[in-house]
């Protein structure tokens, strides 16, 4: 038997006929819920304004509360020799003050948010290592609060599709400084300060080893470009050491130093806030309600003018704001099909989405770098619905890109008919499963970015001094993935619209014979 045969057997079954009948309006519910529910997600859950007002990021701040200067945090903590104040370049000093004056400015100039929590389930998440350093301590002390602070400039070498289609050469020798590091190719790429700041920590007698949980506050700042403000990202870890202590030199000796399994690591962050970001929220939010409000209205079979009961002017505005509804509404458009053709939410949505960016990449690609070495759970899966949500808004670039070039299609021929205009007719998607195909990749977003970034050295002060390298901005870490990723969505979307027509060519032809396909 053919597998037509099978077919025609299913559908003519109970089974095949609910299947059949059902099967595609439940599909496309499905996916229209799917779809209100990510744009619900990122409109609530990653809101800035809502998140900083909440404020209970701010608790990360608790080691520097009192501490507004550099002097301030020299007489606070005591910091790991080769890894202090003394040993850090002056763009890293100038982070480190930034990060300070933004703590106690206490001004709307900043977002302090929440990422949430990651379970530390081994070494692949554990930060703790740092703290495994020789500490000179005063006389006449029973416990001390330690600090470390290393700061480096982070290179890079190769793009995303140079790294898949030539592989990834070999690294560089060890404690290479900066001229070897460009001779092989390398850019300097992002500045970091790493600052780690410890609870009290109690000195052990001479001769003896203590082991004790200590919590490790981590404010770790990274700029873009040479003296651009830098982006924070704040932690809190709680780290199980082994101390021993030389009381003829005075110094604390860390032997050991290793996250605890089963404690949740605490992330957040500080973005700066500005009127990019309060725009790109407004207009999203306008953004959602017009499209609820439009689809709403919409809905209404048939609009007519009843002037016995609008006498005034006000009723009348109220009707057309606002109509009455006959009981049985269309089906001929769902929610998200409205979405992806309204022209205004369209162009709207994707001016907020720019308008973020920044912010949206730096805060989902801290969230995606720690919840990909966190194990399964309920919050790792919200975390990743979170990340999905914001990877999410790109599917409306794809939609704006078929626009312009629609537009600038149908504005340079003389043609007005879709079949006679074959760009028009090929940036056409047959139906809203296909805007949603071209969206697949998307979810490898970061996943590509980083492969862009993964050969990767660091040099730091004890290489070489880091005065006077500078970063352009063009060639961050932020920035420098967005050609070939731009690249990859094209051709990802003409794939999808290849395969679109390919699959409904008779429907295509169809349409391009008939008068709807204007």
């Amino acid at each position: 038997m053919s597998w037509r045969v099978y077919l025609q057997a299913f559908r003519n079954s109970s089974v095949g006929y609910v299947v059949v009948t059902h099967g595609p309006s439940t599909l496309k519910t499905i996916v229209s819920a799917i779809c209100v529910m990510l744009v619900l997600v990122d409109v609530t859950s990653n809101n800035w304004e809502l998140n900083d007002l909440i404020g209970n990021a701010r608790t990360l701040f608790t080691p520097v509360l009192n501490v507004a200067s550099q002097q301030d945090l020299t007489d606070t903590f005591t910091f790991a020799e080769g890894y202090s104040l003394s040993t850090t370049s002056n763009v890293g000093l100038f982070m480190l003050n930034y990060t300070l004056q933004k703590i106690h400015a206490y001004d709307a100039s900043m977002y302090v948010l929440t990422a949430d929590t990651f379970l530390i389930n081994g070494g692949t998440n554990d930060i703790c290592g740092l703290l495994k350093q020789s500490y000179l301590v005063k006389a006449n002390t029973t416990s001390v609060s330690l600090g470390v602070i290393e700061d480096g400039i982070q290179y890079i070498r190769g793009q995303a599709i140079s790294n898949f289609f030539l592989g990834i050469a070999p690294p560089p020798p060890f404690g290479s400084d900066h001229d070897t590091l460009t001779s092989l190719g390398y850019i300097p790429s992002r500045m970091d300060a790493d600052v780690r700041l410890t609870t009290p920590v109690a000195i052990p007698l001479q001769g003896t080893s203590t082991r004790a949980n200590v919590s490790m506050y981590r404010y770790y700042s990274r700029a873009l470009c040479t003296g651009c403000d830098p982006i924070v990202e704040l932690g809190l870890d709680v780290c199980s050491v082994t101390t021993s202590f030389n009381a003829s030199s005075r110094k604390l000796v860390i032997e050991s130093s290793q996250a605890v399994v089963g404690h949740h690591r605490v992330l957040g962050m500080m973005l700066e806030r500005s009127g990019v970001t309060t725009g790109s929220l407004v207009v999203r939010g306008l953004c959602v309600l017009f499209v609820l409000a439009s689809f709403t209205t919409s809905q209404k079979t048939v609009r007519w003018m009843d002037s016995v009961a609008l006498t005034s002017w006000y009723k009348k505005l109220l009707h057309m704001i606002a109509p009455s509804l006959h009981r049985y509404q269309h089906r001929l458009l769902n929610l998200p099909y409205f979405c992806f053709n309204s022209d205004i939410f369209v162009v709207g949505y994707v001016t907020a989405v720019l308008l973020d960016e920044k912010a949206c990449t730096l805060y989902s690609r801290a969230l995606f770098r720690w919840n990909r070495d966190t194990p399964s759970s309920w919050t790792s899966w919200y975390v990743y619905l979170r990340i999905l949500s914001m990877n999410f808004r790109w599917v409306w670039l794809n939609c704006f890109l078929v626009k312009i070039i629609k537009l600038m299609a149908n504005f340079v021929s003389a043609t007005r008919y879709t079949s006679r205009n074959f760009v028009v007719g090929y940036f056409n998607f047959s139906s809203v499963t296909y805007v949603y195909v071209a969206g697949l990749a998307l979810v490898y977003r970061h996943n590509f970015l980083d492969f862009g970034n993964s050969d990767m050295v660091a040099l730091t002060p004890d290489m070489q001094h880091l005065d006077g390298i500078s970063i352009d901005f063009f060639d961050s870490t932020l920035m420098r993935g967005y050609p070939g990723l731009v690249l990859v969505m094209f051709l990802n979307l003409m794939g999808v619209l290849s395969i679109d027509l390919a699959v409904n060519f008779k429907w295509w032809r169809k349409v391009s014979n008939n008068s709807l396909g204007r």
